[in-house]
Order: structure tokens, then sequence, then C-alpha cells
């Protein structure tokens, strides 16, 4: 479900799950310990992420799951607590991370994305899009809090309210996305960005994100769970 690659001390991590990548149990607990092993590793500086397939970098949670498991709520609040566990690890990362947005960057994907230190998109093809009002999902506030630290206000509320379906060059003006490249360049132009950063003090690097993102963290750890089952609830609702 995800492959793993070292190129000039930066850890090349490919998901690789059913073509869209969506956030199966299985799969989010191998992006964890996928996590876990990189940060033990001495050799490894910096992280890049990035899809297999060329049409999806990811689509977010696994509805078909969800479905599925209607009918145990335990499941289900296990299953967004495991997400959240899994945005908690990249947003606080110790070492520098890098999404390469391949493709469609959808729900729960991008929110993924957004918790990584910086992100590049192809310039060719794909969206970024927050779909949940068409689908009758309210963002938690942890969703909330790190879509306001990674875009423009004016950006994050098209997403926010519409759905809209925003490009690569899209996603540079709302400051979501650093730069597009043609699909050949992308993950090389991340590893050589993730491996510049890789040089810096890895523990002044922690510490400064640690400032930045600690207050996302602890709405992820304190607050998302008291709203997962109203939130389960309401997608419902006809």
């Amino acid at each position: 479900m995800i492959r793993q690659e070292r190129q000039e001390g930066v850890c090349v991590m490919t998901m690789d799950h059913q073509g869209d990548n969506r956030f199966h149990p299985d799969f989010v607990r191998a992006m964890i310990d996928g996590l876990d092993q990189a940060e033990k590793d001495p050799e490894v500086r910096a992280i890049v992420l990035t899809g297999a397939d060329p049409k999806f970098f990811s689509n977010g949670l696994d509805l078909d799951w969800l479905m599925a498991h209607a009918g145990n709520m335990d499941d289900v609040l296990g299953y967004l607590q495991l997400a959240n566990d899994m945005f908690r690890k990249w947003t606080l990362y110790p070492k520098p991370t890098v999404a390469a947005l391949n493709g469609h960057t959808f729900a729960a994907g991008l929110f993924m994305a957004a918790h990584l230190d910086f992100r590049f998109m192809r310039e060719d093809r794909g969206w970024i899009c927050l779909p949940e009002v068409d689908i009758n999902i309210p963002l938690l506030p942890g969703m909330i809090a790190i879509c306001q630290a990674t875009m423009r206000p004016d950006g994050f509320r098209k997403l926010y309210y519409t759905g809209a379906r925003l490009t690569g060059p899209e996603a540079v003006e709302i400051g979501f996305v650093e730069e597009t490249k043609p699909i050949d360049d992308l993950v090389p132009a991340c590893v050589e960005f993730a491996s510049m950063l890789g040089k810096k003090k890895s523990a002044t690097y922690a510490e400064m994100k640690r400032c930045i993102r600690a207050e996302i963290a602890r709405i992820l750890e304190e607050v998302d769970p008291h709203h997962f089952e109203e939130t389960i609830s309401f997608s419902m609702k006809p």
C-alpha cells in the first residue's frame, strides 16, 4: 500500500492502494507505520509523499468502508480517530515533509496533503477539491484549522462553501501549492526541495514546526473526537 524509496537522503513514500488511495484502515495503519520507520532511520532527512496512479494523489476517506460499517458506531468512531492519528502524525512530523500532488486531491486527501509542510502539483491535470458541502459532511474543527493555516482565506471560502474543483495553477493562486511542475518533473523537483530542507538542523526544524502546529495537533486530539458522532449523524440526514 505504501512503497518507500531512498533518494538523496529523502524517503519517497508512494501510495499505491486501489488506484485512488482512499483511507482504508489498513492503508492508514501502513502510512503511520511507514512514517514511524522513516522517523527512526537516521539516513532519512526528509519525506516526499506521492501517488502511484498518475490520476490520483488521494480521494480521502474510504466511503465504501464507512457505509459497510455504518451500523457499528464504535467502528466508525475508531476509524475517524485513526485518520486523525495519521493527520496528527504528519502535522508534527519531526522531519521536513513535501507532498507531490500527482493527481486528484480530494476531501481527506486534501487534508492529509495540508498537514505536510509544502505541496507541489502537476501543472496539466488534477484538481484539489472539498466536496463535503455536496455530500452532507460538515468539516471537523481540525480540518478547518489546517485549511486556514495553509491557504488564503478567499480560496478556502470558495472550496468550503462551493465544493469547487481547482486546478494546479489555481491551487498556487490560493497559496495551497508552492508551484506546479510537468508530471515527469514533479517528484524529482520535490525530492530536490526536500533534500534542501533536510540539510537544516533537524531539532530546530522540528521545534519550529511544533511551534506553529501544536494548536492544530491539540484540536485533532482533543476537540475533533467530540464532533465525530455528530458529523457522521449529520451525513445520514436526507
